[in-house]
């Protein structure tokens, strides 16, 4: 893994990956009471929603994002109906699998039995990471058994929660628990080992060099900033200002950032199209949910399905 790609994994753990950090908020069906029905006629338009149709068949895509607040819900009216009106609930990962989602951080992330982080890391970095820890109060021993690309996502979650953005309350789950109030069906587009081998794929060298820099970008207190930036573009509906996040990294390191966009993004935005294809040719009519950024771009899935002959409508213009 390249190092200096930071920022634009920072975007992707906010806005494209999909992971069990924490049980779902609770999510009403729709028009349960007249309080409920007036709270979503209420509710700002938040995310990305899109319907896609080809030769009578629709679908919608909705750009989600990765962490949240209470204050981020209900969502609105328009999402609810969508759902309510859609064959199935289609998301990355069930993150609510957790018993699936732990096993695979096993096979995944999880040190050799004989090994500790520590181990692996210089003096300087080992010291750098325990200042981090105790800044952010999370136990020094809690990250011992993890890969150092492990031990870098989870710090950057720690320091989103210490801004005020929790893992409990991502779009994602909300909608995982609103379908199953509405008795939907719920399916994956990706599965936990392929996005945990993404980072597992990589060499120790280029882990290190991954927890090296999450560090020195907590060290000079940019990923608030970076954060709120993302979260106040989903929060405005505004794929203009979430796609300029994703370029601004591209500025920062182009050779890194490309590398990292490809891998991260480009390549499942074309296996993510492909999948929503397949679905509406088999008379399926999903709600695909899916991290924002996957939506933006020359190369987002809405870019690509429109080169397939889909008609994409913004309902959030």
């Amino acid at each position: 893994m390249p190092c200096r790609t930071f920022r634009l994994i920072l975007l992707w753990l906010l806005a494209g990956w999909q992971f069990a950090w924490a049980d779902p908020p609770p999510a009403e069906a729709p028009a349960a009471s007249t309080d409920i029905l007036q709270q979503l006629k209420s509710a700002p338009s938040r995310g990305l929603l899109y319907e896609i149709s080809r030769n009578g068949k629709t679908a919608y895509l909705f750009g989600t994002i990765h962490v949240g607040r209470p204050d981020f819900f209900p969502l609105d009216l328009v999402v609810t109906q969508a759902l309510a009106q859609s064959s199935e609930l289609v998301v990355e990962l069930d993150a609510t699998q957790s018993d699936k989602m732990q096993a695979a951080v096993q096979r995944h992330a999880v040190l050799p039995d004989s090994q500790r982080l520590d181990s692996l890391l210089s003096p300087s970095l080992r010291k750098r990471l325990q200042t981090q820890l105790d800044a952010l109060g999370i136990p020094r021993d809690s990250l011992q058994a993890y890969k150092p690309w492990m031990a870098s996502l989870s710090l950057m979650m720690g320091a989103m929660q210490a801004s005020g953005f929790e893992p409990a309350y991502a779009t994602d789950l909300y909608l995982i628990a609103l379908a199953k109030g509405l008795n939907k069906t719920i399916d994956e587009l990706e599965s936990i080992d392929y996005q945990l081998d993404l980072f597992d794929s990589t060499t120790r060298q280029e882990q290190l060099a991954f927890l090296d820099e999450t560090l020195r970008m907590l060290e000079q207190g940019r990923l608030r900033g970076d954060t709120q930036a993302l979260v106040e573009a989903w929060l405005d509906s505004d794929a203009q200002a979430l796609q300029q996040q994703s370029l601004a990294s591209m500025h920062e390191n182009p050779r890194s950032a490309r590398w990292m966009q490809q891998k991260l993004f480009t390549e499942r935005n074309r296996h993510m199209a492909a999948s929503i294809d397949r679905m509406l040719a088999a008379g399926r009519h999903p709600f695909v949910a899916i991290g924002a950024l996957h939506l933006t771009g020359a190369d987002g899935v809405p870019a690509l399905l429109a080169m397939r002959g889909y008609r994409i409508k913004n309902l959030y213009p």
